[in-house]
C-alpha cells in the first residue's frame, strides 16, 4: 500500500452505496489474491470505477483500508450492544457472534485473506497493528461487552471480560483455522460450525455461572 496516492478529497457528489460496496469488495478481492500493497488505481480497475470516484470518499489507500476493516467488523459483530436480560439472551448473542466469525474465517475468501494478512503483517508492522486492532482485537472487545452487560444484570460473574472473551474465541477457532490455513483439514459444514460455537459458549457459561455461586 503506498501513501503516494494521498491527495485532498475532491469535491463533488458523494459515492453511492452500490459503488462504495464495489470499492470495498475490490479491496477484499485484492487481499484474497495475495495483494495488500494495493493502489487507488488498482482498486478502481477492480471495482470498475474511476479514481476520482474513490477520491471523493477516501483521501488515500490507508483510509480505504480502515473503511474495509470497519465494514467487516460491523458485518461480523452488528451495529452495537443489545440488552442482556437473561442468560439465554447472552447465549444467543455469543452464538450469533461465533457463527458469524467462523463463517467468515472458514470461507474460501476468508482463508485466502488470512494468509495474505499474516504475510503482510509480518513484513509491515504498522499495517499489521492496524489490522489486529480493528479486526481480531475489536472482535474480542465486542464479545467482552456481551459478558460485561450480563454481569451488570447479575446473570454471570466475570473477573476479566476481555480475557474470558479471548478464551471463548480461542475455543471457537481451536486448531480448525490453522488447519484450513495449511490445507490440512476439510472445511466444516454449517452444522459442524454451529456445534463448535454452541458447545464452546455452553462450556464458558457453565463455568461462569459456577463461579457466581
Amino acid at each position: 500500500m503506498s501513501n503516494k496516492e494521498a491527495q485532498p478529497v475532491s469535491p463533488g457528489r458523494p459515492v453511492d452505496v452500490e459503488k462504495l460496496d464495489r470499492i470495498l469488495d475490490a479491496v477484499l478481492d485484492s487481499f484474497a489474491d495475495g495483494d495488500m500493497h494495493f493502489t487507488i488505481e488498482g482498486i478502481a480497475r477492480r471495482a470498475g470505477v474511476s479514481k476520482g470516484t474513490i477520491y471523493r470518499r477516501f483521501d488515500n489507500a490507508e483510509a480505504l483500508l480502515r473503511a474495509v476493516l470497519e465494514r467487516q467488523h460491523l458485518e461480523l459483530t452488528g451495529m452495537g450492544p443489545e440488552p442482556v436480560n437473561s442468560i439465554d439472551d447472552l447465549r444467543d448473542q455469543l452464538i450469533a457472534l461465533g457463527t458469524q466469525l467462523l463463517a467468515f474465517l472458514t470461507s474460501d475468501q476468508g482463508v485466502r485473506i488470512m494468509r495474505t494478512v499474516i504475510t503482510h503483517g509480518a513484513r509491515h508492522c504498522e499495517h499489521g497493528e492496524l489490522i489486529f486492532r480493528d479486526g481480531p482485537q475489536a472482535f474480542v472487545a465486542r464479545a467482552a461487552s456481551c459478558l460485561e452487560r450480563a454481569a451488570a444484570q447479575g446473570q454471570v460473574e466475570v473477573d476479566d471480560p476481555m480475557h474470558r472473551a479471548e478464551q471463548l474465541i480461542g475455543m471457537w477457532k481451536g486448531s480448525l483455522v490453522h488447519g484450513l490455513l495449511m490445507n490440512g483439514c476439510p472445511t466444516p459444514d454449517a452444522d459442524q460450525l454451529r456445534f463448535r460455537v454452541e458447545s464452546a459458549v455452553n462450556l464458558l457459561l457453565t463455568a461462569l455461572r459456577a463461579e457466581r455461586h
